[in-house]
């Protein structure tokens, strides 16, 4: 079984030339040195034109390349709770086919029942989708396992959390979190509240970032719909972070899409941040 696209053509070019053309395009910034050995990323996935430069300089950032990439999005779309994994053979994109690390999303099944291939979670979703044209060409012969993550912190955030710990006993991968910042604020707004919880997220407290959180939200700032959206990802990466030893956290970037159409009005803000040892 293959996973077909569903946003190729809107959210990154269909065409397998103008995707290629568009990713080269991300390359020409030289990426930032990491501090340490990179356990995990927390990565944007809006449109390329918003947010590609910020996710793509996560991978661009690797000194050396990892055999298997596990990336977890939040669900758009479905209400459900828990995980659903991917396990087919590979998933599709204009740039051809990545294989999917099959022996690992069983494991991550076979570890917790609420891990489980719930394929309504990709039918429309895009939270994962736009990442995978970036391993395939930032990180070639790796293998991938998609994640759309449910509702729930015991649902879906403690048992992914253990999964991945025990996984990571076994293999060696690069965990990716998928979520974009403030939602639809002024850019003035954004600016100040994203920087409030990136600084929170570079504690890798997940308690300072929760207060923050509800903190930045009691404010009741004009048509401010969310600090982040992709909440139980974020909340599994600062957990498997903190139990792997992430010492070193470093913001890579942040813009909001005020920056790139110059509407400062109504904009979604963008962080790229390494987790390190």
């Amino acid at each position: 079984m293959k996973l077909q696209p569903v946003v190729a053509g809107s959210f990154y070019p269909g065409n397998r030339q103008e995707l290629k053309a568009a990713l080269d395009s991300f390359g020409q910034a030289e990426p930032p040195r990491l501090a340490g050995e990179p356990l995990a990323f927390l990565l944007p996935h809006a449109g390329y034109l918003y947010s590609g430069e910020v996710a793509a300089l996560g991978y661009r950032a690797l000194a050396s390349s990892f055999k298997t990439v596990v990336v977890a999005g939040p669900s758009h779309y479905l209400s459900f709770r828990g995980v659903s994994v991917f396990a087919g053979e590979s998933v599709v994109t204009p740039l051809g086919e990545l294989p999917v690390d099959v022996e690992a999303a069983e494991f991550l099944m076979k570890f917790d029942p609420r891990i489980a291939e719930i394929l309504p979670a990709f039918a429309r979703e895009h939270s994962v989708e736009v990442h995978l044209p970036m391993i395939q060409t930032y990180l070639p012969g790796a293998k991938v396992v998609p994640l759309v993550m449910g509702q729930g912190v015991k649902e879906a955030v403690e048992p992914l959390t253990r999964a991945l710990l025990a996984l990571s006993q076994k293999k060696s991968f690069l965990f990716v979190a998928s979520s974009d910042l403030s939602h639809y604020p002024s850019y003035e707004t954004a600016v100040k509240a994203d920087r409030q919880f990136l600084d929170a997220v570079l504690t890798g407290d997940g308690k300072k970032v929760d207060g923050v959180d509800e903190k930045i939200m009691a404010q009741r700032y004009p048509d401010y719909h969310c600090t982040h959206c992709g909440r139980e990802p974020v909340a599994t990466l600062l957990r498997f972070a903190k139990e792997k030893g992430a010492g070193k956290i470093q913001l890579l970037n942040y813009r909001n899409s005020g920056d790139v159409t110059g509407d400062r009005s109504r904009v979604v803000g963008y962080g790229a941040v390494a987790f390190c040892q």
